[in-house]
C-alpha cells in the first residue's frame, strides 16, 4: 500500500469511528416517565391532551418537528395525531410538555374514544408515528415508528 492509500483508508477509519461513536448515544435516548395532564375535547371530531413526559437524552440537542401519527383499531384508521414540534436539550434529564391533538376518522365518536380507553380494545390499538429529527449541528432525518402497541404507550403514561 502507497502512503496516500494508507492515509486515506486512516481517515475513512477515523471518520467511520467519530460517526459510530457519536451516534450510539443518540441511540440511548428514552422516555421515563409521562404523566397525562390534560384532555379537551375539541368539538365532536377532535382531542387535545398535554402530556409531561420525563426524557433521558446522554446525546447532543435534538430538536422534532412535524410529529405526526395514524392511530388504528385492527388495521382501520381510528384517528390521525400531530405533536407540537420540541427541542430535547443536549445530555439532560428533564420533564418536556407535549401538546397533542387526536382528529378522528370518518364514524369515530369521542365517546368511541373514551369507551376504548377504559376497556380492552385499548389491546387493539397501534400507533405508527412519523417525526424529523434534528441535531444541532443541521443534519435531520426522517424517522418511522410503526405498529407501537397503544397499551405500552397508555401504561407508561399510568405510571
Amino acid at each position: 500500500m502507497t502512503g496516500k492509500r494508507i492515509r486515506y483508508a486512516v481517515l475513512v477509519a477515523m471518520v467511520a469511528m467519530t460517526a459510530l461513536c457519536g451516534c450510539s448515544k443518540y441511540k440511548q435516548i428514552r422516555p421515563v416517565s409521562a404523566e397525562l395532564e390534560s384532555i379537551v375535547p375539541g368539538g365532536f371530531r377532535s382531542v387535545s391532551a398535554t402530556l409531561a413526559v420525563e426524557i433521558d437524552n446522554p446525546a447532543g440537542q435534538v430538536r422534532l418537528s412535524e410529529i405526526e401519527g395514524i392511530v388504528s383499531r385492527s388495521g382501520k384508521v381510528f384517528g390521525r395525531v400531530a405533536v407540537d414540534p420540541f427541542i430535547l436539550e443536549a445530555r439532560s434529564l428533564e420533564k418536556y410538555r407535549l401538546n397533542a391533538v387526536l382528529s378522528l376518522d370518518g364514524d369515530v365518536t369521542l365517546i368511541d374514544v373514551m369507551s376504548l380507553l377504559k376497556g380492552k380494545a385499548v389491546e387493539e390499538i397501534t400507533v405508527d408515528l412519523h417525526a424529523k429529527v434534528s441535531l444541532k449541528g443541521g443534519a435531520s432525518k426522517r424517522v418511522a415508528l410503526e405498529d407501537l402497541p397503544l397499551k405500552e404507550l397508555y401504561e407508561l403514561v399510568r405510571q
